[in-house]
């Protein structure tokens, strides 16, 4: 064995907006600063990749590796009745892996899926078929 690591999983490299918080099973151990931006407890971040174990974003905010967070992926194509974006995909997750980045003062987090339910299983599943152009798959 080499000691060279891989994926596992396909990852499509992805560009939209979601946003981010701690779950609520961790947030008596994570608190943010006001200097952290947070709206409701939730920060904007960039989506930059989705594969069926997880997902990777960039932000400005720091999110300690093994917290548990919620993430929400807006749908730009079909917005709600409430004025608000659709969402594609909300759920708890597990930061796995914090780096900085060089090309802004920003961290690359990478997040795995927690318990893969049924729903969130297909909600999953639609979403790789999207991201592979597939016709006929919604999320």
């Amino acid at each position: 064995m080499s000691g060279l690591i891989t994926r596992r999983n396909e990852r499509h490299e992805i560009s939209l907006p979601a946003k981010v918080r701690i779950a609520i099973s961790h947030s008596r151990l994570v608190k943010f600063s006001k200097a952290a931006g947070c709206k409701d407890g939730w920060v904007d971040v960039d989506l930059i990749d989705f594969s069926v174990a997880g997902i990777g974003f960039i932000t400005s905010t720091f999110f300690p590796r093994g917290a548990m967070i919620e993430i929400k992926v807006a749908d730009l194509e079909e917005p709600d009745t409430d004025a608000e974006l659709g969402v594609l995909i909300q759920c708890e997750m597990r930061v796995m892996r914090v780096q900085m980045t060089d090309r802004r003062p920003a961290y690359l987090i990478g997040g795995a899926f927690g318990t893969i339910d049924e729903e969130l299983k297909e909600h999953i599943e639609s979403l790789m078929a999207r991201f592979d152009g597939e016709e006929g798959h919604h999320a």
